[in-house]
């Protein structure tokens, strides 16, 4: 059975723990096809290697372009994709949408491909007041931790809860930006 996964933010509708020894490289393609500022998703993936580097993983970013041969090729085993696209705010339903999307496969406990919508990041950090690639990267490390936990599951608190509301987002408690002890130990014994 194949779900798809997103994380939540309210939009107006106006407008770890100890050292541990690193697991291998996870490498992930970066298909931008938002066009993002170089500068911003490069800021952004730094949030994001930095966020899941308490669950033992560092992230090998390879960024694609539709001219790169070997971005052309199907993902080999245990590599991910993360696609950063466009897709606009409108229809939104008492002002939330998803920020991001996940395809995991519950049966087999598989998941490759993660989407990011670009402009709803940047919309949702606008009204938050706050650094877009600081939210661009932590939605990213939320999609990353489903393709690593290979689960559609969301905690009640931490990177992994489902809703990200304005004022979390402007508070910037740091306990609500990092996985749970039970996902980080999950993505450990995953790899």
């Amino acid at each position: 059975m194949l779900f798809a996964i997103g994380i939540w933010a309210f939009i107006p509708a106006a407008t770890a723990s100890a050292a541990v020894a690193v697991v291998d490289d996870i490498f992930v393609r970066i298909y931008d096809t938002a066009g993002l500022p170089g500068h911003l998703r490069q800021a952004a993936l730094a949030v994001a290697a930095e966020t899941l580097a308490p669950a033992s993983v560092a992230v090998r970013w390879e960024h694609c372009q539709a001219s790169d041969r070997a971005c052309r090729n199907p993902p080999a085993a245990g590599e991910f994709v993360v696609r950063i696209v466009r897709a606009p705010a409108t229809g939104a339903s008492r002002g939330q949408l998803a920020l991001g999307d996940a395809f995991v496969d519950s049966q087999a406990r598989s998941a490759v491909l993660a989407t990011i919508y670009a402009d709803r990041v940047l919309l949702m950090a606008a009204a938050a007041a706050i650094d877009a690639a600081t939210l661009l990267g932590r939605a990213i490390a939320h999609e990353m931790g489903h393709l690593l936990l290979a689960n559609s599951a969301h905690s009640t608190h931490g990177l992994m809860r489902p809703i990200w509301s304005r004022e979390e987002l402007r508070n910037g408690r740091g306990t609500d930006w990092v996985f749970t002890k039970e996902e980080i130990a999950s993505i450990r014994a995953r790899f």
